[in-house]
């Protein structure tokens, strides 16, 4: 199997085979059988075949199971719904890249280029791989949020396909369900930051030098990266202290499948893990004693943007 493929992709040596080519080999061995005297009993031995449940459903196969815990990851309430929507086009590989565009017949073969002249090869095709991974803009990024992680839990996770594009998470990188959701929040935010920046890079038409386009649009994607994890934390805290359903100022039927609410050790196991992100400390006030959020994510901190 190669390596840029996640485990789950792997196809188990307990695949089961379809019924009908199941039927086709019992007929085969009763034919190559020698035919029994009506009167000898039959042996009655149980073949490989007969304990195999034709009716189970097929997500009893492990493969199956793997791909339905991927979908089902892929369309979680918790994800902000533009991160959802991208981990769904490239799961489907659908993102509106230079090659896909040019495979549907949207764009020539000179527009399926990658447009950052900070890339090895002039005539370097943009397909999703490299868009989020292999292009030096994206690397930078790629390289901040592998750091990041690695101070949170002491793990650095593997810059691949496997682990960023397709959600594959190594053994001891997220030690709990709080922090598997936390990492997951995290690498779509970042290949989201890097898709808005690929996007409005495509659509800039002014030439620059290779080492200032690199350092604009490295900086723009990781300044995107960072607002939009700040968001997501300030968000999540409203969710701890206030009713959203009040103060969103739409119908409360469209918030439906949604928790309105968060606990507080919710919200500490997602953001609060060894203060890296974010912190609560009690302001005493004239009223009482006060619960208070402090972001400790920048630039700086814990690792260095660039």
């Amino acid at each position: 199997m190669p390596t840029s493929q996640p485990a789950w992709m792997a196809l188990t040596r307990g695949h089961r085979q379809h019924w009908s080519q199941r039927q086709q080999q019992q007929q085969a061995q009763q034919q190559q059988q020698p035919s029994q005297q009506p009167n000898q009993p039959h042996s009655g031995g149980a073949t490989v075949h007969d304990t195999v449940d034709v009716l189970a459903p097929p997500g009893s196969h492990p493969q199956l199971c793997e791909w339905r815990r991927l979908w089902e990851l892929a369309s979680a309430a918790y994800f902000n719904r533009q991160h959802r929507v991208l981990w769904w086009r490239i799961l489907h590989g659908c993102v509106m890249c230079g090659a896909f565009s040019a495979y549907i017949g949207r764009a020539t073969v000179e527009q399926a280029c990658c447009p950052y002249a900070c890339c090895s090869s002039p005539a370097q095709p943009q397909t999703i791989s490299h868009m989020f991974l292999e292009c030096p803009m994206a690397a930078t990024v790629i390289s901040w949020l592998c750091r990041l992680w690695q101070a949170m839990t002491s793990h650095l996770p593997d810059a691949s396909v496997a682990t960023i594009l397709a959600a594959s998470t190594s053994e001891g990188q997220c030690a709990s369900d709080a922090l598997l959701q936390t990492w997951h929040r995290l690498r779509l935010a970042v290949l989201h930051s890097i898709w808005t920046a690929a996007r409005i890079a495509a659509s800039s038409t002014h030439a620059s030098s290779q080492a200032s386009q690199l350092s604009s649009q490295s900086h723009l994607a990781s300044r995107l990266a960072l607002k939009t994890v700040t968001s997501m934390i300030h968000h999540d805290w409203v969710k701890c202290n206030d009713d959203v359903r009040q103060l969103a100022g739409v119908c409360s039927s469209w918030l439906r499948g949604r928790d309105p609410s968060m606990t507080l050790e919710a919200f500490r196991n997602l953001w609060c893990h060894h203060d890296t992100l974010a912190s609560i400390h009690t302001a005493h006030t004239g009223t009482g004693d006060k619960l208070e959020l402090v972001v400790n994510l920048s630039d700086m901190v814990p690792v260095q943007l660039f």
